[in-house]
This record gives structure tokens, C-alpha cells and sequence, in this order.
């Protein structure tokens, strides 16, 4: 949805929740913009002021040691929140109104998750009465509990992957198969265990495929196996550090072709007309080449995998 359609009471309100997910050094989650709308203007912050009570940010940030998303109740819940931004505007839509502050608390309320009614509650207010005056606000009192969108698959952004118990069975045991008869002996040089980590994950891509999983069981798949290869072979090869990423090596090329432009000043012209993506085609095609040259070299360790 585009901006022109967002009031301005709702963008405020969002960045006031990622403005407090950052001060307490967390991602942003449906608290901080439950505390995002609660400290603007209008129906929906009037719903959520306590009187006399603790308010929303204290209730949140009651703890002063719990910073950080592995401590506190309220970090780790990124793809919450976009849930909760996906509901309003889709209530917003199907209204014909401009997604306003009253409609992400609804989508808030109705999420319900933990965090926000944890806050509601240290704060003394009623989560049915906070929503009534919201509905009231946007002209419907009577307003039913609004569907929500899907949420990001699991394991992606920081939704958590299903535990291994809930992976399909047939999927697990041929990943299975596969880590135990990974070409670890063939690995000669770091990029020889990139090479294989990619062979891995497409391999449980495509396994999927197969097998017609949803996207829960894909990715749950993928970040499973993914974790299981790379601890398999930092256990059998630790002498194998974890490559750098491609943004790190874009910069150490940077930071090196600057140190050639001070050396050469004369010659900046000439570099400067030099295609900048050429460095990254070039590079792309480079880890292609390489992966299949790998995944020849490897067939025979797969001979006799299952196919289920």
C-alpha cells in the first residue's frame, strides 16, 4: 500500500515503535507499537492511556536489564509485527479507509500475542474495552475479529524453524542419509565447504519440491540441514573458517581499490569508467562454475541416496 494511503498518525506510531525496539536494543515487536500508538494522538492512544496506571513504556520497559532480544519477552518478534502492519492495512483497504492508528491497534488486539496483552495487563487496561473504543473510533462498534495474514514461514527472518520432531519424516531421513555421507574428505580449500553448503541447501529445496511440503516444513528444512552440514564439517575440518560473506569481500575490494586510487592518483579517471558490476557478474558466475565443478567431483559420495 502506498504512503499516500497511510495516515500520518500510523507512520508516527511505527516509528515510535522502532524507535523504542532500538533504544532497547531489540527488534521491533508488537509491544513497541502497541507503546508506538499509545504515546500519539486520537482515538487509539486515548484507548491506551492508564490514568493513573503504569503506562505501556514502563510496562515494557520494566525491566532495565532485560535489553537485548535473548532477554526480554519482547525482542525476537520481527516477523510479529509485520503480521500486525499486513492487518491493518488490510482492514484499512477492505473499509476503503486510510490505514490509521485505530486500525493497527485492532490488528494489535486481535494478534493477541503475549507481549501486548503482558503489557496491557502490567498497565490496568482491559484488552475488549481498549478495542471497543478503537472499533467505535473507525465507525463500527460491532467490528468482528479481522483475519489475519500468514506469517513469514518458519525459519525465515526470526521466526524460529519447526523443531526437528515436526519435520516431515520422509524429508529428514534422506537429509539424514545425506549428512552422513557428506564428501567431507574432498573438501581442499574453504571455498570447497561454501561450495558444499550450497549443494546442501538446494538439495533440501528440492527435496521439498518433491514431496509438495509447504513453506513451513521448506525452510524449517533447509535451516535444520544447513546446521547440521556446517557443525559436521567444522567438527571434522576446523581449520576451515566460516568464509567471508559476499558484502564482506564487496568491501574488502572496495577498501582496496581506494588504497590503489591514492597510490595511482593519475589514473582515477580511467577506473572511474571501469563497470562496477562487473566485479559482482563476474564474481557470480565465478561461485556458479564452482559449485557445479563440486557437485561433479562429489556425485559418487551420493551414489545409493534415497529418493522417497
Amino acid at each position: 500500500m502506498a504512503h499516500d494511503q497511510m495516515s500520518g498518525p500510523y507512520l508516527e506510531a511505527i516509528r515510535r515503535g522502532f524507535l523504542l525496539a532500538r533504544e532497547l536494543d531489540q527488534p521491533c515487536g508488537p509491544a513497541h507499537l502497541l507503546v508506538g500508538v499509545a504515546e500519539g494522538i486520537g482515538p487509539a492512544a486515548t484507548a491506551l492511556d492508564p490514568g493513573q496506571g503504569r503506562s505501556l513504556r514502563a510496562a515494557v520497559t520494566a525491566d532495565p536489564e532485560a535489553r537485548g532480544a535473548g532477554n526480554s519477552p519482547y525482542g525476537g518478534l520481527g516477523h510479529l509485527h509485520m503480521q500486525a502492519q499486513g492487518a491493518a492495512m488490510a482492514l484499512g483497504e477492505s473499509r476503503g479507509e486510510q490505514v490509521d492508528a485505530e486500525h493497527l491497534l485492532i490488528a494489535l488486539l486481535d494478534q493477541g500475542t503475549a507481549p501486548v496483552l503482558q503489557a496491557l495487563s502490567s498497565a490496568g487496561l482491559d484488552p475488549g474495552s481498549v478495542r471497543q473504543a478503537a472499533a467505535t473510533a473507525i465507525g463500527d462498534p460491532g467490528l468482528p475479529p479481522i483475519e489475519l495474514p500468514a506469517l513469514t514461514p518458519a525459519g525465515t527472518l526470526d521466526r524460529a524453524p519447526l523443531p526437528i520432531s515436526d519435520l516431515d519424516d520422509r524429508a529428514w531421513a534422506a537429509l539424514g542419509w545425506r549428512q552422513d555421507h557428506l564428501p567431507i574428505g574432498r573438501l581442499r580449500r574453504p571455498s570447497d565447504r561454501e561450495a558444499l553448503l550450497h549443494l546442501e541447501r538446494d538439495e533440501a529445496w528440492r527435496l521439498a519440491d518433491r514431496l509438495a511440503l509447504d513453506d513451513d516444513q521448506r525452510y524449517s528444512l533447509i535451516s535444520h540441514h544447513a546446521d547440521e552440514v556446517a557443525r559436521r564439517v567444522e567438527r571434522a575440518r576446523p581449520d576451515f573458517a566460516t568464509p567471508p560473506s559476499p558484502g564482506d569481500r564487496a568491501q574488502a575490494r572496495a577498501v582496496a581499490l581506494s588504497s590503489r586510487h591514492r597510490r595511482r592518483r593519475g589514473r582515477t579517471l580511467r577506473l572511474r569508467n571501469v563497470t562496477v558490476g562487473w566485479g559482482v557478474w563476474f564474481g557470480n558466475r565465478r561461485r556458479v562454475l564452482r559449485d557445479r565443478w563440486f557437485r561433479l567431483r562429489t556425485t559418487s559420495s551420493y551414489r545409493g541416496a534415497p529418493q522417497p
